[in-house]
Formats: structure tokens, C-alpha cells, sequence
């Protein structure tokens, strides 16, 4: 032993093996002394034992205990980072006030020991060091603020990206404070203290350098959230975010919101999976008040990282829809203006049926407004058209606007039927006819022309006939009354200068009823609506019967003079909605 002072000594200095309680009897009584020397020799003594020995039945917490509380007194911090060395391998810790107080003096006198000291509290606190929520974040926070823990406060260890956020470097794994943090994780969930969860997880965003131990960090909080809420109406994400928010003086740390995010994403995915509608709603409800861009954000665990952003906007629109919130489901569709996909943010098959699935039930629930718009934003409609095939959506607009001319909301009825003209969506050629007979009664002309010149462009009057110059209109039986109005309107715009020349021999329009069916009663009354509406337009015209043609179908006149009245008064914006593509 070295410091014997015996040249040749008759005493073993180490206890042999199975010699416990001689060791235990020497330690305490070196401990007892006053002397540096004596103090020395128990910690050569102890540590010479329990470095080859298991501890037995003569060891008590006391004998540890005295020992370092002894060395502590004396200033001896090497050697109690030796026998800490020794008694943790043993898993013999010391008690946490202890571990506090070296703390202490560590920080206050002499911080050279701090690396050994953190790297061996790490490993107590994994062989199951005892401390409580306040000690162990009293120990953290301790750690955090060391000058050993910031060795690169110099610039090429952060780097600044726009926005001025730090970006973390990933080469600077830190396992102890983690460790730590691990061990408060567990101590907070048990307590369900998440307001101090969210002072922790601020602490190590703050101050910690690797993303990859980060990442991993934040599974450990997500999970610990995860078990906190089971069968409970209580979301502790919500306390924990809230504590994040309070703490951080700069909300703006592009960091902290996307680790937050990254958790809240996962939470939402496992809500969802496990159908806690409610909670998966109040969960993005926080997300979107806090500012916090989850569409843009991956999971941490297992396929999460891979899921598409327009499959995440699915997820928060469903939490909100089966959880009775039409109106949260909706705002999170405008929120992210209806993503779908883009060479940046692609989606998969899987995602576009998914996304239409939703869409379909929200259309089913809200308003004729919110419908039509819900409709219009379905895959493929307004993305490349082969995200989708947009004809099966023809049974969709069709009903919605049957429901629309039904319930008298003509006005979103003929959005609908432009929108599903503009898309070349099949329209119920019935619905058409309703729709602008509605329009034309309720003197919504600007409306009702705009939709009758495009359908028929498309094709939808396939017997209406009238070629510029040629003064004549065919028109079949099958049209209501206001569409026959409509192609009168047409026609004199389209044989304006005809009309209107007081030159020569006045020319008459000739109109020709043509027939569709084979029931003579209905052609009839066809030709009783073709008269009725010559009194639509204002001034309203005045047509003949003069005569029927070699394939029975009666042949109509209109009067020059009324025609050219009502072109007097509205040839400028006629000429204007019929002549202009």
C-alpha cells in the first residue's frame, strides 16, 4: 500500500476476498478519523475490496454514505469520482441528496471533475438512482449550464440557416444529458407533471447538438404522452405544449416547433389508428393554434417518416369530421388550400382514394355551399387529371344539384352547373332545364344566358340551330320556355344588322318547332310554349303561326317591328353575351 510507512509489513492492507465485514469495520473507522491520511486509506480499502468483491451482507448504505459524505467535507473529489466508479458497478449508489450536494460544490469551487461526474451520474440514474422529479431536473439543468456541455459556443459547431435559427450539428452526440432527460421523461409521465415534461423538452432543444439524439428524445416524450392519456378525457399534450409555449422566448425557434410538431404528428397518427376521434381533434386544435405547420412535419416512429403531406391533411380532416366538427374538417382543408400533391410533396394512390373518401362524407354533411366547394376540391378536378378519373364524379354534382334546384338555392345550383360545365362533367339534361327555367322566372338572366350559351356550345342543344345571317331558328320541342326565350335573344343578336337595315323589303325570322317525340299532345303544347315565350324577353316580341312544313312541324314568324324594338334597347349587351366567345 503506498502509504504505509513500514519498509516490510506484517498486515494485509486489502481484505481478502469474502472478508466483507473486516472492510466494512475499516472503512468506518478510517471515516471516524480526522485524519486525511486515515481518510485515504478507507477509499484504497473500499475500492481495492468492491473492485473484485460483490457486496454482501455487511454492506449498508451507511458505509458508502459516510464515506463519500467524509471525502466530500475534505475536498477529495478525485477520489470520490473512484468510488463512485467502484460502488456503481456494484449498482451501490449513493443517496440523491448526496449527488446534489457534489453538484454543488462541484459548481461552485472546482468543475474539473464535471465530465467523469456527469458521464457516472448518467449510469446511476440508469442502474436506478432514485431521484425525484425536482432532482433530477435540478440535476439536468446543472449539467445544461456547465461550460463542459458547451465546449463549442463558437461558430463552427452551430450553423445559421434563414430565419436565424440555430441548426444543430449532428456529429455531437451527447448520451448523459439524454440519459438524464430519459430518467425525468419517466418520472414526469408516472407524476403526469407535463407542464415540467415541457420545461425539460425546452431545456434540451435549447441547448443540446445532435438531431439524431434529439429525434430520439422526442419519441421518448411522445410515447411518454401517449401513455399519459389512456381512458382519460385529458390530453396531456396540451398542458405540455402549453408550458413549451410559456417558456420559449422566441416562439419563432424553427427547432422547438418542429420537434413539437414531429410529436404532434405521431400522436395524431396513433389517435386516428386507435379511432380517439375527440382527441386527435383537440390535438390538431392546439397544433393550429400554436402556429404549428404539421402537414410539412414526419412522424418519429416506424412508417410514419414516409406519409405523404396530403395524407396527414386526410388524418386532421378526419379527426375533426368523425368527431362532429364539420367545420374544424372544413377549415383544415382551406388551412392547407386543399393540398393534394406537387413534385415536392407527392401522394400515392392510397392517399387520392383516402382524400376522396373524406371529401365525399364531408359533402354529404354540410350546406350547399360548403358542398359545392368541398366537390370542386375533389382529386383530380383541379390537379393533373391523372391523379383521378374526375367522370365518376358526374353522379356526385348531379345530386348535389338535383338537391340544389330542389331546395330553391338556385344561385349555388348554377355555380354547380358552370363548374360541371367547365369540367365537361356529364349534367342530367332534366336538371339543366329545370335550373333555367328557375333562373329565367327569378330574373337571374346574366346567369341563366351565361350557362344556356354554354351548354350549348358543349352540345347540350343539339336541335337548337341559328347561323348568323341566315334569319331562321330551329328549335326542338323538347325546350322549356325560357331556353326558347334565350334562342330568341340569340337569334336577333345574331341577325342584328338585318333586322335593323330600313332599307328594302323587311325580312322576317322564321322559326321552325322541330319535333323529338312521337306524342302529338306534347308537341302541341311545346308550340303553346314557344308563343308564351315571346313575352319573356323586354320588349317583349311578337310571333306568328304561319304555316307547316313537308315534315309536319309548324313553322313560326317574328314580327320585324318588335324585334327591332327589342334590339333598340338591347342590342349592346346582347351583342356583347352572344356574339363573343
Amino acid at each position: 500500500m503506498s502509504d504505509c510507512f513500514h519498509k516490510t509489513c506484517w498486515f494485509l492492507h486489502v481484505p481478502k476476498r469474502g472478508d466483507e465485514k473486516f472492510c466494512v469495520e475499516t472503512v468506518l473507522r478510517f471515516v471516524r478519523s480526522s485524519n486525511p491520511v486515515c481518510l485515504q486509506r478507507a477509499v484504497s480499502v473500499f475500492t481495492s475490496y468492491y473492485q473484485f468483491s460483490r457486496p454482501g451482507v455487511y454492506h449498508t448504505p451507511l458505509v458508502l454514505n459516510s464515506l463519500l459524505a467524509a471525502l466530500l467535507k475534505a475536498g477529495f473529489l478525485s477520489d470520490i469520482i473512484t468510488v463512485l466508479q467502484v460502488s456503481t458497478a456494484h449498482n451501490i449508489l449513493p443517496s440523491p441528496a448526496f449527488l446534489l450536494a457534489l453538484f454543488d460544490y462541484v459548481g461552485e469551487r472546482d468543475q474539473s471533475i464535471l465530465p467523469e461526474l456527469i458521464q457516472l451520474t448518467s449510469k446511476m440514474v440508469d442502474a436506478g438512482l432514485g431521484l425525484n422529479v425536482d432532482q433530477c431536473e435540478r440535476v439536468l439543468h446543472m449539467f445544461l449550464q456547465s461550460p463542459q456541455y458547451h465546449p463549442a459556443d463558437s461558430p463552427e459547431n452551430y450553423t445559421t440557416k434563414p430565419g436565424n435559427h440555430r441548426s444543430m450539428n449532428t456529429d455531437a452526440p451527447t448520451p448523459e444529458a439524454l440519459s438524464l432527460a430519459h430518467a425525468l421523461v419517466e418520472l414526469c409521465s408516472q407524476q403526469e407533471d407535463w407542464g415540467r415534461l415541457g420545461v425539460v423538452f425546452r431545456s434540451i432543444c435549447h441547448s443540446h447538438r445532435s438531431l439524431v439524439d434529439l429525434q430520439h428524445f422526442s419519441g421518448c416524450v411522445a410515447i411518454a404522452l401517449l401513455e399519459g392519456d389512456k381512458d382519460r378525457l385529458a390530453l396531456p399534450f396540451a398542458s405540455f405544449t402549453e408550458t413549451v409555449y410559456q417558456e420559449t422566448e422566441d416562439w419563432d425557434d424553427g427547432l422547438i416547433k418542429s420537434f413539437l410538431g414531429r410529436i404532434g404528428v405521431s400522436l395524431m397518427f396513433r389517435y386516428h389508428k386507435t379511432q380517439q376521434w375527440a382527441k386527435g381533434r383537440r390535438l390538431v386544435d392546439v397544433l393550429s393554434r400554436l402556429k404549428v405547420n404539421y402537414s410539412t412535419l414526419k412522424g418519429l416512429f416506424g412508417n410514419e417518416d414516409g406519409a405523404s403531406r396530403c395524407h396527414l391533411i386526410t388524418i386532421a380532416t378526419e379527426l375533426f369530421l368523425r368527431s362532429d366538427s364539420v367545420e374544424g374538417a372544413l377549415n383544415t382543408l382551406r388551412d392547407n388550400e386543399w393540398f393534394l400533391s406537387s413534385c415536392v410533396w407527392p401522394c400515392s394512390v392510397e392517399d387520392v382514394a383516402e382524400r376522396t373518401t373524406v371529401l365525399v362524407r364531408l359533402a354529404e354533411i354540410t350546406s350547399h355551399r360548403d358542398t359545392l366547394e368541398v366537390l370542386t376540391n375533389l382529386p383530380g378536378l383541379k390537379e393533373p387529371a391523372d391523379l383521378a378519373d374526375i367522370s365518376i364524379y358526374g353522379c356526385l354534382f348531379n345530386s348535389h344539384l338535383k338537391s340544389c334546384v330542389d331546395r330553391q338555392t338556385v344561385t349555388v345550383a348554377s355555380d354547380t352547373l358552370g363548374f360541371m360545365l367547365s369540367k365537361s362533367l356529364a349534367v342530367d339534361p332534366p336538371l339543366l332545364h329545370t335550373l333555367l327555367h328557375k333562373l329565367g322566372k327569378q330574373n337571374i338572366w346574366l346567369r341563366a344566358r351565361a350557362l344556356f350559351k354554354q351548354a350549348l356550345c358543349l352540345g347540350y342543344y343539339p336541335g337548337v340551330k341559328s347561323v348568323p345571317g341566315s334569319l331562321a331558328l330551329t328549335v326542338p320541342c323538347s325546350l322549356g320556355e325560357m331556353e326558347i326565350a334565350l334562342a330568341f335573344e340569340m337569334v336577333l343578336t345574331f341577325n342584328a344588322t338585318a333586322i335593323l337595315n330600313t332599307t328594302g323589303t323587311p325580312q322576317s325570322i322564321i322559326i321552325t318547332l322541330k319535333r323529338t317525340g312521337d306524342r302529338e299532345s306534347e308537341y302541341l303544347a311545346a308550340g303553346s310554349r314557344l308563343l308564351s315565350a315571346a313575352i319573356v324577353p323586354n320588349p317583349k316580341l311578337t310571333v306568328h303561326y304561319t304555316a307547316v312544313n313537308s315534315c309536319q312541324e309548324q313553322l313560326f314568324t317574328v314580327d320585324t317591328h318588335t324585334a327591332r324594338r327589342w334590339l333598340r334597347h338591347n342590342h349592346t349587351w346582347a351583342n356583347e353575351v352572344w356574339t363573343h366567345s
